[in-house]
C-alpha cells in the first residue's frame, strides 16, 4: 500500500511525499485518513524539529508524518485486533497516548502514523491505551475535531479550588460562575465557550475578549442564540481599541471578578490581565503552549497566599475527553462546524501548515484524499461567480447559515479533485 503524506524531517523542513508503507504486524492496524484539522502543535513541532519533545532526534534520517487531528476508516486489522475493531469501521484517535510514561505521539513522533497522510499504519500503543475511538457521529469532519475538543474538556476538569473546611479539591468549572476567555475567538477559544456553554458545570456568565473585531462578531453571531437558549450570560468584548482591559471585564462581572479565567494566547499581558482578574480561591489555566521554552509572566503571590488564587497549565485532553466530546456532538451540544473557517485538499497543507500563524480565521480542515487549493468560506461568494464548483458548494454552506456541514462534507468528497485520479507532485518547503 502507498500512502501520499507530509513528513517532517527537520526544522521547518516539511516535504510532501508518497511512499510505501510496510506490510502491517499484527499487533497494528492500517487506516484511511479521511480529514485532518490543522493544528497550531503542528507548526510549532514544524518550527522546533529534533529539539520538540515529541519529535524523535533522529528526524532527518526516518522522518515522520504530521497532524493528529484526524478521522477515517479502518481498512486492515492485525490478527492481535480482530473482534475488537473490523474492517470499515469509521474512527478518530486520542493521540496523547502517555504510554508507559513515553511522549510519542501520532503527528510528531511516528514514521508511519499522522493525519495529514492518505494511509497510516496505527502503532500497538494506540490500542493498547484505548486510544482509537469508534465514530457514530455524521461527517468526518466532526470526528476529526473532537480532539482539539478533547483538549478545552480536559482543561475545564483540571481547573479546580480548595475547601478550608476539609482540604480537598473541587475539579472543574464553577457551576454557576463566571468564567472569563481572554484572546478567545479563535478556533480553540471558540471551542472553550461553547464546551463551557454545554458541559455538566455551566457557568452563569461566559465574557471573551479577542482583538480582531471579525473574529469577536463571529463568535457573536454563533454563539449568542446558544446563550440565549441555555440562560448563560455571554459577553465577547472586541478589545482592539481597550485601553483598560481589566476594568472593562471588572464592569462585566459586576466588580465580582471571575472563578475561572482560561489564557488562550500566549502573551506576559495576557497572563497577567489573567491574574488580576481572578476571585478569591478562583483558578486560571494557561491553555496556550509558548514555543519559547524561557517564557515568564509576572504573578501577584500576595494574592496566591491571602486570595487563595490557583495558577495552572494543560496540554491535550485523553480519550475519556474524547468521548465526552463525541457524546457531545451526537446530542447536537456542541457546534463543531463553528470551528471551521477553511477548507482544501492534502495539496495546500504542507504550506498551510508552516503558515498556520499567519492565516486567518479558525480552523484549517484538510481532506486528505483530495485535490484543491486552501479556500475561505467567506469567501465562496466570490469564489462562485468564476466557476460552478464552488458555485453548487456556495449554495449547500449559505444554507448552513455559511457554516461547514455534512452536506457540504459529502458534496465536497465527492466532486472535488482526487489524488489517486490526478497524482501530486512532490514538494517540499524549507
Amino acid at each position: 500500500m502507498e500512502t501520499t503524506a507530509v513528513r517532517l524531517y527537520g526544522k521547518n523542513d516539511l516535504r510532501l511525499e508518497t511512499f510505501p508503507l510496510p506490510d502491517i504486524r499484527e499487533d497494528e492496524i492500517a487506516m484511511e485518513v479521511t480529514a485532518d484539522s490543522l493544528c497550531m502543535s503542528s507548526w510549532k513541532a514544524a518550527q522546533a524539529g529534533p529539539e520538540h519533545k515529541r519529535v524523535p532526534d533522529d528526524v532527518a534520517e526516518n522522518p515522520i508524518i504530521v497532524g493528529h487531528e484526524m478521522s477515517g476508516r479502518l481498512v486492515k486489522i492485525g490478527a492481535k485486533w480482530k473482534g475488537t475493531y473490523r474492517e470499515g469501521q469509521t474512527v478518530t484517535i486520542q493521540p496523547a497516548l502517555n504510554y508507559r510514561g513515553s511522549m510519542d505521539s501520532p503527528g510528531y513522533s511516528y514514521k508511519y502514523c499522522g493525519g495529514e497522510a492518505t494511509y497510516v499504519i496505527l502503532p500497538p500503543e494506540v490500542m493498547l491505551v484505548d486510544a482509537l475511538l469508534p465514530v457514530a457521529v455524521e461527517g468526518m469532519y466532526q470526528a476529526a475535531l473532537s480532539e482539539p475538543y478533547s483538549c478545552v474538556i480536559g482543561a475545564c476538569h483540571s481547573m479546580y479550588r480548595t475547601s478550608r473546611a476539609d482540604h480537598s479539591h473541587e475539579m472543574g468549572l464553577k457551576a454557576g460562575g463566571r468564567m472569563a476567555v481572554l484572546g478567545g475567538c479563535g478556533p480553540m477559544g471558540l471551542a472553550m465557550i461553547d464546551y463551557a456553554m454545554a458541559g455538566e458545570k455551566r457557568p452563569s456568565q461566559v465574557v471573551v475578549t479577542d482583538r480582531d473585531g471579525a473574529k469577536a462578531a463571529r463568535a457573536r453571531s454563533i454563539f449568542a442564540p446558544v446563550a440565549k437558549e441555555r440562560g448563560i450570560d455571554l459577553v465577547i468584548f472586541d478589545t482592539s481599541g481597550t485601553s483598560d482591559e481589566f476594568a472593562l471585564l471588572k464592569d462585566a462581572s459586576a466588580g465580582e471578578l471571575f472563578d475561572d479565567v482560561m489564557a488562550m494566547v500566549a502573551h506576559p499581558s495576557v497572563l497577567e490581565l489573567g491574574d488580576r482578574l481572578l476571585s478569591f480561591n478562583g483558578c486560571m489555566n494557561f491553555f496556550a503552549g509558548p514555543l519559547n521554552q524561557d517564557f515568564y509572566a509576572r504573578l501577584n503571590y500576595y494574592d496566591v497566599h491571602y486570595l487563595e488564587k490557583h495558577v495552572i497549565g494543560t496540554t491535550g485532553g485523553n480519550a475519556d475527553d474524547q468521548r465526552e466530546a463525541l457524546a457531545l456532538m451526537e446530542r447536537g451540544l456542541i457546534h463543531p462546524a463553528a470551528l471551521v473557517t477553511h477548507v482544501g485538499g492534502l495539496d495546500a497543507s504542507l504550506e498551510a501548515t508552516l503558515t498556520l500563524p499567519r492565516l486567518p480565521g479558525g480552523k484549517k480542515l484538510i481532506y486528505t484524499h483530495l485535490k484543491c487549493p486552501l479556500f475561505a468560506l467567506d469567501d465562496l461568494p466570490s469564489l462562485a461567480k468564476d466557476s460552478a464548483f464552488f458555485a453548487e458548494l456556495h449554495g449547500i454552506v449559505s444554507a448552513g447559515r455559511g457554516l461547514w456541514s455534512a452536506e457540504a462534507e459529502r458534496w465536497f468528497l465527492g466532486h472535488c479533485a482526487k489524488i489517486a485520479e490526478d497524482p501530486l507532485v512532490p514538494r517540499m518547503a524549507k
